[in-house]
């Protein structure tokens, strides 16, 4: 510590040392009363290492304001009090934590006043000597043999507040929750997203360390909840949180690691960077992550862990925006989000990552809201250049796997593509998912398609979309009662996930539960609006025996579909319903003529179940590629 800061050792007083001081700066940021402020913590953290590196001039008011509170270099502390009044502020956070869960904490952080400059102390216990007190000279000895007794006590509890955390896999464990967007205009959620998901992907791919998925981490996004909590549900030993002001070409992040066991702090750090170091400063982040809870890289950690994927970053910037998009699961936000990757490629016509994304969301178009013909061929030609580009790229495996399944019906080929993208990587969530519900669940193989499913919510267990397809799945095998619980257990988890209302709505529909439909269908028009007008209404209409109601309401869905899509498949399960199997099998032929990707679930899907004694629809499967059972 520098010969300046206040509180330093005198003749008689025992100082606490830097790394004590350290370990309490830690535990005082991540306990509840700082962790909900980020300007105080910064203050605090400022001060203290300033004043550890013997810094204690540079803290004047003027340059506080401009390194803590952002204030530009003609900031004048007259006009503008910010500094002042967070002194203050953190004052009385310090002396309330102390007076309550700090006050057996071996080492004190005080902000005397007057000042911005901290003072260290070492707090003695009721009925311990006070050391600083003068002493005789033959109470020396023992005084001093219990004056070690308070820092043996700091030396052990840094030691055991220091160990790596461990999760119940007995693995360096940890949940990257997503940066908060701190940018003056609040316009750049997509961007912290953006960066919250590289840290994640690079973390991912150090072996011997065990990294929340993306979609269990971001359950916890805005919302206010204890890092002991999170960890507990994800299974981790180690929180970090973040966050990002972004201004033009200048980035201000900051990091904080925190271990689960207790909240104690780990690591910090912020960071100036500009823009065009973006990708070096996410591996400098992921290092010190890796180096904070002591994963050995080996011959690995020569190499980066998180290599640019352009090095156009006006590229980058809009292959984030259409990621964030993409995440919203939405028709009109996965429309924008192919316009956004498709200025990316334009931008850099070899960033792979951005064929992959537009191919992922053509697919989700083709199979929920788009004629099929209109996107499938682009998603197929998208996913294909970025496997020309990068034949490791996972994601657009997955993506040519989705293609052939529900649009060529190609069952072998999208197996392999599964496979691959597996081999890749085995604890890739999205290749479970894909193999369970689009490949093993059209061919009538439903236990394997549930522990496949199953397998991927072990990797990813707060994903809601999982989760709602898992309880789809348990409805396509007759496992009712479990398709029930399992998706009001998603919807504990995100209770205005429309998707899983939606299946929800099936499920019981399947079992003739009409009250519990009729709910389950209003909440998911509550929530996104009639899709296409009538169409689940007109099912639930026919399947109570409104015969007339259900009619005027499919002749409402076809009308519609004279204008926009309308899958022909849905069409075809309102037939069933109301027992007219010629007009379901016409609605089927043109699914097929369509390539309907409904078509690939006639093997399995409930509502169908009424036509699969007909020789045509045993033909169809045929067509469809699908196994004909004898």
């Amino acid at each position: 510590m520098g010969s300046e800061q206040v509180g330093s050792a005198t003749q008689n007083r025992i100082e606490p040392s830097e790394e004590s001081i350290r370990a309490a700066l830690r535990k005082l940021s991540s306990s509840p009363r700082f962790a909900s402020s980020e300007r105080l913590c910064r203050f605090l953290n400022f001060t203290v290492e300033e004043t550890l590196a013997g810094r204690t001039g540079q803290l004047k008011e003027t340059i506080v304001g401009a390194e803590v509170f952002g204030r530009k270099p003609d900031y004048d502390p007259r006009l503008d009090a910010v500094v002042r009044i967070e002194a203050v502020k953190l004052r009385a956070r310090l002396k309330e934590y102390y007076d309550n869960e700090g006050r057996l904490d071996p080492v004190r952080i005080d902000l005397p006043k007057g000042g911005y400059v901290p003072a260290f102390s070492l707090q003695l216990q009721e009925g311990a000597a006070d050391v600083s007190a003068p002493v005789a000279p033959q109470r020396r000895l023992w005084i001093a043999a219990l004056a070690l007794v308070p820092l043996a006590a700091i030396g052990i509890w840094w030691l055991l507040h220091t160990r790596p955390p461990a999760s119940d896999a007995a693995v360096p464990s940890i949940a990257v929750l997503p940066f908060v967007d701190l940018s003056e205009a609040k316009d750049q959620e997509y961007f912290c997203d953006g960066m919250t998901e590289e840290i994640i992907d690079a973390l991912a791919r150090v072996r011997g360390f065990h990294v929340a998925a993306r979609s269990s981490a971001f359950a916890f996004k805005n919302k206010q909840q204890d890092i002991r909590e999170i960890g507990r549900k994800l299974n981790v030993g180690a929180v970090l949180e973040g966050s990002v002001r972004k201004s033009g070409n200048r980035l201000r992040v900051t990091a904080q690691l925190n271990s689960v066991t207790d909240g104690y702090h780990l690591w910090s750090e912020t960071y100036e960077r500009e823009m065009k170091d973006i990708f070096a400063l996410q591996d400098e982040i992921s290092r010190a992550i890796v180096s904070t809870l002591r994963v050995q890289l080996g011959e690995a950690g020569k190499a980066p862990l998180v290599s640019p994927p352009t090095g156009n970053l006006e590229a980058y910037d809009l292959y984030l925006e259409a990621r964030y998009l993409h995440s919203k699961w939405r028709p009109e936000p996965m429309r924008q989000s192919i316009a956004l990757f498709e200025r990316a490629i334009a931008q850099d016509p070899s960033f792979a990552p951005a064929y992959a994304g537009l191919a992922a969301s053509y697919t989700w178009l083709g199979f929920f809201r788009v004629r099929p013909r209109d996107v499938m061929p682009g998603a197929k030609e998208a996913a294909r250049k970025a496997l020309a580009l990068d034949s490791r790229l996972g994601a657009a495996h997955i993506s040519l796997g989705d293609v052939k399944a529900l649009y060529d019906w190609d069952w072998e080929g999208a197996r392999r593509e599964y496979q691959t993208a597996l081999e890749i990587n085995p604890d890739d969530w999205g290749a479970h998912f894909s193999y369970a519900l689009i490949y093993l669940a059209p061919l009538g193989r439903i236990s394997e398609a549930i522990r496949e499913m199953q397998r991927a919510r072990e990797l990813d267990p707060l994903n809601v979309t999982i989760n709602t397809y898992l309880g789809m799945l348990f409805d396509f095998g007759g496992q009712y009662d479990r398709a029930v619980r399992q998706l009001q257990d998603t919807l504990a988890i995100a209770p205005d996930f429309a998707e899983a209302y939606s299946t929800l709505f099936k499920v019981y529909l399947d079992q003739h539960k009409f009250d519990d439909a009729h709910a389950a269908l209003d909440r998911f028009h509550a929530l996104v609006g009639q899709t296409v007008p009538g169409l689940a209404d007109a099912q639930l209409a026919a399947a109570e025996g409104r015969i007339d109601s259900a009619r005027q309401m499919l002749a409402a869905c076809e009308r519609v579909g004279e204008r926009e899509y309308v899958g022909a498949g849905s069409v075809a399960c309102i037939y069933v319903a109301l027992g007219d199997k010629d007009a379901a099998f016409r609605n089927l032929e043109r699914g097929f003529a369509e390539r309907d990707g409904m078509l690939a679930y006639m093997k399995t899907y409930p509502a169908l179940s009424g036509l699969r004694s007909d020789p045509r629809f045993r033909e169809l499967l045929r067509r469809v590629n699908l196994p004909v059972e004898r």
